[in-house]
Formats: C-alpha cells, sequence, structure tokens
C-alpha cells in the first residue's frame, strides 16, 4: 500500500520520513551503485590487462553496497515492497496479516533501534581510531555516519509502517 492510500496529509512524521527516504535512495542509487560498477570494471581490466588489480576493491565495493543498501531501505519499508514469506502469509486473514505486520515491524524497530545507536557510538570510536581496512586506506567513520543515517531511517520508516497498519486494522475493524 503506498502512502497516498495511507492518509499522510496527518502524519508528518511519514511526510518527513518518506522525503528522507527519497533522498536516500538518490545517492544509492546514484552514488553507491555506480560506485561499485566503477570501482568492479577498473578492478576487472587492471587485473585481466595490465596484472594490477585494485588491492581494496573487495572492501572498497562491500562498503559501498553496505551504504546502498542501508540508505535504499527506508524507501522499501515505506513503500512495503520487501520480501514476504508468502507461503504462510497469504494464507493469513486480513486481520491477522496486519496483526503479524506489526509485531515484525516492532520487534524489527527494536533491533533498528539497537544498530542505530551501537553505529552511531561507534562513530566516534572509528574517528578516534582512524580505523580503516587492510588494504582500503580511507578512514571508516564516513561509511559508519552514512549507515547510521540509514538504520535509523528504516527504524523511523518501520514507526510510520507500524503506525499506519495500526489505523488499517482499527478501519477494518470498524467495517466488520
Amino acid at each position: 500500500m503506498s502512502q497516498e492510500a495511507f492518509d499522510a496529509k496527518d502524519f508528518g512524521l511519514w511526510r518527513l520520513v518518506s522525503k528522507l527516504s527519497d533522498l536516500t535512495l538518490a545517492v544509492s542509487m546514484y552514488l553507491f551503485y555506480p560506485a561499485i560498477l566503477v570501482v568492479v570494471c577498473i578492478d576487472v581490466i587492471g587485473r585481466n590487462f595490465f596484472a594490477t588489480p585494485l588491492s581494496w576493491a573487495i572492501e572498497g565495493s562491500g562498503l559501498f553496497l553496505i551504504g546502498g543498501i542501508f540508505l535504499a531501505a527506508p524507501r522499501v519499508e515505506l513503500d512495503r515492497t520487501h520480501i514476504l514469506l508468502d507461503i504462510l502469509y497469504d494464507r493469513y486473514s486480513l486481520k491477522w496479516k496486519r496483526i503479524c505486520d506489526i509485531i515484525t515491524r516492532f520487534v524489527a524497530f527494536i533491533w533498528m533501534t539497537g544498530a542505530t545507536v551501537r553505529s552511531a557510538v561507534e562513530i566516534h570510536t572509528s574517528y578516534v581510531l582512524l580505523e580503516s581496512g587492510t588494504d582500503f586506506r580511507y578512514p571508516f567513520w564516513p561509511m559508519r555516519t552514512i549507515m547510521t543515517i540509514g538504520f535509523a531511517l528504516v527504524a523511523l520508516a518501520l514507526i510510520c509502517t507500524i503506525i499506519s497498519s495500526i489505523r488499517e486494522l482499527r478501519e477494518e475493524g470498524k467495517k466488520a
């Protein structure tokens, strides 16, 4: 269900998280995924034609992938386009689907909040220690910051969809 069907007009948090999620999705699509493509292409060309691969290609592309995934995740959650276990989920009544959605999202919210807090704490540690990879000598703290932003937005998106599911459950209860 899209945010328009949810009556976003009276839910400011949804609008804010939606705009931020659009922004982070654009960063993911237009910065991180092309960066992965460039790194892999340079590594393959260097390895196969010049016998000099990028020593940091695996670490670097892995970091870009983490950033790309967690910056895209809030938009996926708000649009409810994530993968469900349809074998079981399709057999539930609409009421039980909503209840399962609420419980699942609440547990995921707790996990993402913990990940956000832990990641935020690690930003300072990473900065102070000048943490970097074995071959990827760029400091890790900027990527930790990006991951923390992604984690926080996923947690906020989960709150928005929990509220949405509760409202939908109430509306369905009124119709019954």
